[in-house]
Formats: structure tokens, sequence, C-alpha cells
């Protein structure tokens, strides 16, 4: 049998670039040293197998099954504490050891870890799911899906899905995202998370929603065609166009007074030209119209032609000024 001992060695050194990045303080001169080394596809393949490992092992932590084991292996009940080859749980290791295994060949693998599913730049991507329920996620989002028998779990890590739950009443259908659960039965709604901020459309049927605040846990329940954003500091359940919430699933985006800021961050999602505004006293206009996902061209077109602003192409970037359209 041959090993790979080059496979070895890049997961190796990509544990170890990883590891070193993870510091509190990194030296530039590390930095660059890195991006050298990543350079190399294989390199570069590797550090992102074990970026998506990373991902799993921080959804597994916060999984409820997860929690719970680690809440039994604190029992002082040595019984309630040994695992099936009889060796004790220490509650210290115990997410762990259940999360992380490193084989002798220098392999590194989850148990029981979740799907990850991954729309790159500018990309959406269509998501089936085992129980015929799917997911559409927008550029640069990420999602971890886990489905037993008796639950359907999924974490937003990043960006916006919208998700068509089939109807199951033995399987709860729970989407996280931070400190946000949605739990819906046979529904349709987009689920958007950006930084800490998540915003939570339904487009129809019913679900719940529950986020964790200052003054302790908060529920909503919204009806078709509302909105909440629960990590507001005062979360209110608002009335909401999902045609134009949910436009980015047919490659457009529609803006309804929307600053001109927010308009600006959306585009830039997916266009590889991004768009800044240098005359940041004009970020609250107001910017009313329809677009094509990665039109930054028309766009800035469009923008400039209403508003006092021009345009100038620099260091493969379009840079809006004040000022009349020249």
């Amino acid at each position: 049998m041959t090993v790979d001992t080059s496979h070895e060695t890049r997961t190796r050194e990509a544990a170890e670039w990883f590891a070193r990045l993870k510091q509190r303080r990194v030296d530039r001169a590390d930095v660059e040293a890195f991006s050298v080394w990543r350079r190399t596809p294989e390199n570069a393949a590797a550090f992102a197998r074990l970026e998506a490992m990373w991902d799993a092992a921080g959804v597994l932590a916060r999984d409820p099954e997860m929690v719970e084991m680690t809440r039994a292996a604190a029992e002082p009940n040595p019984r309630r504490r040994a695992n099936p080859a009889g060796k004790l749980w220490k509650p210290a290791t115990t997410l762990a050891l259940a999360v992380l295994v490193v084989g002798g060949a220098g392999g590194i693998w989850l148990v029981s870890r979740p799907d990850i599913h991954t729309a790159g730049f500018g990309e959406r991507e269509h998501v089936q799911l085992s129980d015929g329920s799917t997911v559409q996620l927008d550029a640069g989002s990420r999602i971890a899906v886990r489905m037993r028998s008796g639950a359907r779990r999924i974490e937003l890590l990043d960006g916006e899905a919208l998700f068509d739950v089939r109807p199951d009443p033995s399987r709860p259908f729970e989407v996280t995202a931070g400190n946000t659960r949605i739990t819906a039965l046979g529904t349709r709604f987009d689920v958007r998370r950006r930084g800490s901020e998540v915003r939570v459309v339904l487009v129809q049927g019913r679900v719940r929603v529950e986020a964790d605040k200052p003054d302790g846990r908060r529920t909503w329940t919204l009806a078709p065609e509302q909105q909440i954003t629960p990590t507001a500091a005062a979360p209110v359940v608002i009335a909401v166009d999902t045609a134009s919430a949910t436009s980015w699933t047919a490659g457009r985006l529609m803006f309804d007074r929307t600053p001109l800021t927010t308009a600006i961050a959306e585009v830039n999602r997916y266009s590889r030209t991004p768009v800044e505004l240098r005359a940041t006293e004009l970020g609250r206009i107001e910017v009313s119209g329809v677009f094509d996902t990665g039109d930054a061209d028309g766009f800035v077109s469009a923008v400039t032609a209403l508003y006092p602003l021009r345009a100038i192409q620099e260091d493969g970037a379009i840079l809006l000024y004040a000022g009349p359209r020249k």
C-alpha cells in the first residue's frame, strides 16, 4: 500500500498555519510566509478543508445533543460517564474528543460532523435536503446541515438563504443564526445573517422566532409577508414586500428606498469590481430600482444619473464622489 506523504505533509502544515494564525497576535512576517505557502493550489485546498472542519466543529459545540453529552459527562455517577469502550469522559474535554479524531496517517476526521454547503462569490447554490426540503443560498453564504430521524437542524453560518420546508410534524425544522432560532413546519422563509445582524422574512406558512436578549429570551410568531430583525435593540414585526426581499433568488436586486450604503454593499456581493462610496455624507440617500446581480456598471450609471454623484474607475474599483456626473 502506498501512503500519500505529500497529502499528509500538507495536512500537517495546514494545521500548523491554522493554529499560528488563530493566535491573538500574528507577525507580519508570518502573514507574508503564509501567503507564499498558500499560493500552491494543493496547500490552499488543504487549508480550506481544515477551515471547513473548524466551522463544523463550532456547529457541533452548539448542537443540543453535544451540549447534553457534555452535561451528562459532568454527572458524578461513573456509570453515566462511561463510554462504550469502558473509558471515562472528562467533562473539560468531552466536546474536543467528540469533535476531532487524529488518524495515524495524519488525517483529521470529524465525528458526526454536519454537511457544509457554500455558495461562492457572485454565485447562488441550490441545496436539496434528504427530506425533500430545499435551500437556496445567496452569494457568499454557508450553511451546516444535520438531518436526523427526530429533528432537522440547519445553521446559517453566514450570508442569506431561502428555505422551502417539506411538512413533517414528527421532525421539527430548525434554523439557527447566531443566538436566533427559527422553527417551522411546512413553510417558506428567508434568513439573512450579516455579522451580528439577523433578519427573518416569512414568505408563506408560519414560523416561530426565538432570540436571546439582555432581558431574557423573546419569542415572535410571524405570518406571511412579515419580517423581524431579532438582533435589533427593540425588535418589531413589520410588513414586508417578500418579492423584493427574496429577489436575489431570481438574480435581481430590488431596492425600495434603500440607503445608498446598504445598496452598495448588496451590489458588491456579486461584482468583482467593487463600488466604493467616497462621498460618505450621501450614504443615507434612498435608492429605488431593480438591478441584475453582478451589474455594478448598471447600478453606478443609475445612481450617478439620479443623484449628485460622479464615478471614477481607479485601481480596479469604481469610486463614487460628490458632484455632478462628468
